[in-house]
């Protein structure tokens, strides 16, 4: 681990870098707090819930400023079942059928108009501005829209005036972005766009609320490779014809349909099927992942297209011999997903740090995946070649660069079964910054990019959450009466371990009533639940302690059926690096001794102490 000079100065210099690591690496408690909560949304500084406090308290849509609660629709209007985020910074409630916004900063719905209206107003903003360009021409036809961040697997438009409540839900996908469209627009017989329509007639775009739009049928910057030409073309624009050969043989490609997947601040990213034909043969359809500017750029036939455009192929080994770019592939909607007991269902798209986050789940598990956007040398197939490929051949390309897994015992989802794409009451979250969370058995933990680390630790009962980023999340028990956020459970377990204190310092015990924490002549302490003495693990106010058969409260190291665990001198169950007397330990989320493994780079022996 270090390069010693001595074996003392190896020593000093590693306890040192473990004595650095130890806040970092250790999950911070979240005291629980009493509430029956169906389900939450967490926001920056505050959150909205559907449930109650106490018995006393109407079930109600409450939003919480990180000070009070507030009962935000006290007429009962709305259904809450299906809540989920929606835009930047609002919840979708019900009246019937129709959505309505809840803004998250401060708990007001906005009655005045429906999430249909929005819908409708976008589509004349848009229509209004299409027509203005000669690519269109005078279309009669409302373009049809569809989330940029609609659910996986939907395939709806937007409009939900004939949808149920829960069906309005299906296209919303859980996240808090900016609300963008996809965009599909019949033109005008004659207009000057009529050349770049797809199979079914129709140009494909962006546009937001306020009717600002890209058109994506035009720009294409994609890179077309034949292997009987053994020749890489750029296609700058859909129905452009460039010479792949001397001999003049042409290349075309054509847009044939547009899948968004997800977006970020300046991008969005959709994957492109389209259609290549090289001289007069018809190649089989490629698919590229497309990065597309929200920024408009020049204009075409009048209708504005976006300032860049970067496209990269995705490929399963059609074209490729690539592993990563094979596994990559599988993660898309025109891939071969994976089969069997190793399949994920994806449900979510997320960009992160240039790279496409994909979150998958499945009954025990949930598997986040990083893929890269990039240019790089790969092989080409060649069946001609005596290795079968072509070597080193320039592309832009998707690969798959990385994946690490959480066991989950509960996804506690509701309704969908495993694949619940808007992770409405799940064990699975999605911060507002693109990062997945996962829950199981009392640890949060945060995909920080390569593997999920231990954050929170809180009641085991929990078993769903919501977050917005590190420091506003809400977990509650969704068939219980308790919760936690971070700023309530922290404050709770600062006030968990001062009535610990209290009660052990008050030697004054009526002990003619046994319930809670007993001082015994001997100074031992033992609990008392339901007129008895409680034995093994007790859980008091979100702290773990263990009594012996006897029901004496242990502290120091704890042997339960052959698992170590170390119970500090208040009793309480620790987790994280312990150092005892000059020997290094750690004790994992549930308080179990690690043993055999590395931890932070740190290697850990059978007995468990630090290998030095």
């Amino acid at each position: 681990m270090f390069r010693r000079s001595s074996k003392l100065t190896a020593m000093l210099v590693a306890a040192a870098a473990v004595v650095s690591i130890v806040p970092a690496s250790a999950a911070e408690r979240l005291g629980s707090k009493d509430g029956n909560i169906t389900t939450g949304i967490a926001f920056d500084g505050g959150y909205v819930f559907d449930g109650y406090r106490t018995d006393d308290d109407d079930a109600a849509l409450y939003y919480n400023n990180g000070s009070k609660d507030v009962n935000v629709d006290e007429d009962e209007d709305y259904d809450y079942d299906n809540m989920t985020k929606y835009g930047s910074k609002y919840a979708l409630v019900y009246d019937e059928n129709e959505p309505y916004e809840v803004d998250l900063s401060t708990g007001k719905i906005d009655d005045d108009e429906s999430l249909q209206d929005k819908y409708e107003n976008t589509q004349t903003k848009l229509r209004t501005a299409l027509k203005k360009a000669d690519r269109y021409g005078k279309i009669t036809a409302d373009p049809i829209l569809s989330l940029v961040d609609a659910k996986i697997g939907s395939t709806t438009s937007a409009s939900v005036s004939d949808s149920t409540a829960g069906e309005a839900a299906e296209y919303v996908s859980g996240k808090l972005n900016d609300v963008w469209y996809m965009y599909t627009s019949e033109v005008e017989t004659g207009a000057d766009g009529e050349s770049d329509v797809n199979e079914s007639g129709v140009l494909f775009g962006f546009t937001n609320e306020s009717g600002k739009y890209i058109d994506a049928s035009n720009l294409a910057n994609l890179y077309v490779y034949s292997t009987a030409k053994d020749k890489t073309v750029k296609i700058a624009e859909y129905g452009d014809e460039e010479d792949f050969d001397s001999n003049d043989t042409k290349v075309t490609a054509t847009l044939k349909n547009l899948q968004p997947l997800t977006q970020d601040k300046d991008y969005i990213y959709a994957v492109a099927t389209v259609a290549v034909k090289v001289g007069t043969t018809e190649e089989p359809d490629q698919y590229f992942l497309q990065k597309i500017s929200k920024e408009q750029g020049d204009k075409k036939d009048g209708a504005y297209v976006p300032k860049s455009v970067t496209s990269y192929q995705i490929d399963g080994g059609d074209i490729y011999k690539d592993d990563d770019m094979k596994d990559a592939s599988a993660l898309f909607p025109m891939g071969a997903a994976a089969t069997g007991e190793d399949s994920y269902d994806v449900v979510n798209y997320n960009v992160k740090n240039g790279n496409i986050i994909v979150t998958g789940v499945k009954a025990d598990s949930v598997k986040v995946y990083t893929v890269k956007l990039k240019k790089a040398k790969v092989d080409a197939i060649d069946a001609d070649e005596a290795s079968g490929v072509k070597e080193d051949r320039d592309a832009y390309v998707v690969m798959q660069d990385d994946d690490a897994d959480q066991d989950l015992t509960d996804l506690a989802l509701t309704g969908s079964g495993v694949k619940n794409s808007a992770l409405q009451n799940s064990a699975v979250s999605i911060d507002a910054e693109g990062n997945t969370w996962a829950l199981d058995k009392g640890t949060i933990y945060k995909f920080d990019g390569s593997e999920f680390k231990e954050m929170y630790t809180c009641d085991r009962s929990i078993n769903s959450l919501d977050v917005y980023d590190e420091n506003n999340l809400i977990a509650w028990d969704s068939e219980g009466d308790v919760y936690t956020t971070v700023s309530e459970g922290k404050k709770q377990t600062d006030e968990d371990a001062e009535v610990d204190t209290d009660i052990k310092d008050d030697t004054t015990v009526d002990t003619t009533v046994k319930a809670g924490w007993d001082k015994n002549t001997d100074g031992t302490w033992v609990f008392y639940k339901d007129g008895a003495k409680a034995t093994g693990w007790l859980n008091d106010k979100g702290t773990w302690y263990y009594l012996d058969a006897a029901g004496t409260m242990k502290t120091g190291w704890v042997n339960d059926n052959g698992t170590w665990y170390y119970c500090n001198a208040s009793g309480a169950m620790q987790t994280g690096w312990l150092l005892d007397g000059s020997t290094w330990y750690y004790l994992n989320a549930n308080g179990s001794m690690a043993a055999n493994t590395t931890v932070d780079g740190y290697v850990l022996g059978a007995n468990g102490a630090w290998i030095q």
